[in-house]
């Protein structure tokens, strides 16, 4: 009885068809998570101590390693993304943030669900594997196993200045030069 009731007020992003690879894939990971170890441990250092590490409420960090960030060198603090998870359900699955043209969607995100224990975002994808099929097959080998959550931040925090920037031309030089450690995202 409890699981009906809970499967009717589900709601319906997209009918399940063969057309579609559905999947799991890891979007981001906190800015915490480079506390953790592979198994979701607190890491321990050369010198035994525990890896440690928080946000202040100016976004800067202090901790004993530096705080994770992607190939972007973006930052996205574990408070931020409990926020902001849900927001990206029903919201196209792109190719390389191709989302200002639908040339770039692939499929679609059905849902998105933070894990407390990795500190990371994963998402449930629905990709169109009858017109992709060499990314629908990448996918299904493990060759891709990361995706990326373009999205749109209000503000931007150097690491390196604290610079807080609201738009591009706000940007300090670190950022633009990428000579901080990163960019931390406010505002998802």
């Amino acid at each position: 009885k409890r699981m009906s009731k809970t499967a009717q007020s589900i709601k319906s992003i997209s009918p399940k068809s063969d057309d579609f690879l559905y999947f799991s894939i890891i979007f981001m990971k906190a800015a915490e998570s480079s506390l953790l170890d592979e198994s979701g441990n607190i890491k321990k250092l050369a010198n035994g101590e525990e890896a440690w590490g928080h946000f202040d409420s100016n976004w800067k960090w202090h901790g004993n390693v530096p705080p994770h960030r992607n190939n972007n060198h973006d930052i996205f603090p574990e408070s931020e993304l409990k926020i902001a998870a849900k927001e990206w359900v029903g919201l196209p699955l792109c190719r390389d943030h191709e989302s200002s043209s639908v040339d770039g969607i692939r499929g679609i995100i059905l849902d998105t669900h933070y894990d407390e224990k990795y500190k990371q975002i994963v998402g449930l994808c629905a990709l169109d594997k009858a017109n992709y099929p060499d990314l629908a097959s990448k996918v299904q080998k493990g060759l891709v196993r990361y995706g990326s959550m373009g999205t749109a931040v209000e503000t931007s925090v150097c690491t390196e200045c604290g610079n807080v920037a609201k738009l591009a031309t706000d940007y300090c030089s670190h950022v633009k030069t990428r000579s901080c450690h990163g960019e931390i995202n406010v505002g998802l």
